[in-house]
């Protein structure tokens, strides 16, 4: 069973930047782990505070699923919230 937990943490995130300029994560730091993205779902932009933030929907190797925040502004990524099998994270 997954459960939903809300972050809000700020993370590192390792990217590839495709030819049309398209930023797509690959791994990301979270607490003292690296997480592989396995797959890129949905992706969307939201203004946030007066800001736009490019959002990615992600599926980890570890069947975790993740959403990042990305601020191209601050170049900031940011752990949204997680959709986690095991909370011992």
């Amino acid at each position: 069973m997954r459960r939903e937990v809300l972050v809000e943490e700020p993370v590192n995130a390792l990217v590839r930047v495709m030819t049309d300029g398209t930023v797509l994560p690959t791994s990301f730091i979270w607490r003292d782990r690296t997480r592989y993205v396995a797959t890129v779902g949905r992706q969307w932009e939201e203004r946030v505070q007066g800001k736009l933030i490019r959002c990615y929907l992600i599926q980890a190797v570890d069947d975790n699923t993740f959403e990042l925040h990305w601020d191209p502004g601050e170049n900031r990524w940011t752990l949204h919230r997680a959709w986690l099998r095991d909370l011992a994270v």
